[in-house]
């Protein structure tokens, strides 16, 4: 079956709604285990979402037209920044999670995006280019690599930058 998560998938930092959600959960919990810094943890932890909450609104902002834009990833570590952002699967490279995209999947997912086109092949730092290139080139469509997580692109330096930076890419695409 591939690289299938037994417990459900695990790429829950592409949505920043859900790291807004792990944020406050993680506070809450160091306030439990270290209760004598509760009230440090809690300040942080409010400093911060207030921060998210508005960095939120502008990349949601700034991405309403990729809401619909069909695109293929490389892997299924991308299902929750399709659902944030309202994106549209248009395939995955890999036949199955963690297999290699083969030839001949590579020229299904070609022939299928003759017939009913997607905007860009999405792809991660680790993950081999040449696939997405390919297709990218063959479907004569944008190949786009987004950071994934911080320090995946130069621009991703932090938290807030790999969100920065992953909106501004998936944009250049969809021109």
């Amino acid at each position: 079956m591939g690289d299938v998560h037994a417990a459900g998938n695990p790429h829950v930092h592409a949505d920043p709604r859900r790291i807004a959600t792990i944020a406050r959960q993680l506070s809450e919990r160091l306030a439990q285990v270290d209760a004598a810094n509760a009230a440090f943890y809690r300040a942080r932890h409010e400093a911060f979402a207030q921060r998210w909450r508005q960095a939120m609104q502008t990349w949601t902002a700034r991405a309403a037209p990729l809401r619909g834009m069909r695109v293929v990833a490389h892997h299924r570590d991308l299902i929750y920044l399709y659902d944030w952002l309202g994106l549209a699967d248009a395939g995955t490279l890999e036949p199955k999670p963690g297999i290699p995209p083969t030839a001949t999947h590579l020229a299904e997912l070609k022939q299928a995006l003759a017939h009913n086109p997607a905007r860009a092949v999405l792809r991660t730092p680790f993950q081999d280019a040449r696939p997405s290139e390919w297709l990218a080139r063959e479907a004569g469509v944008r190949a786009v690599l987004l950071p994934y997580t911080v320090g995946g692109t130069p621009a991703a330096k932090d938290l807030f930058a790999l969100f920065d930076d992953t909106v501004t890419r998936l944009l250049e695409a969809a021109k």
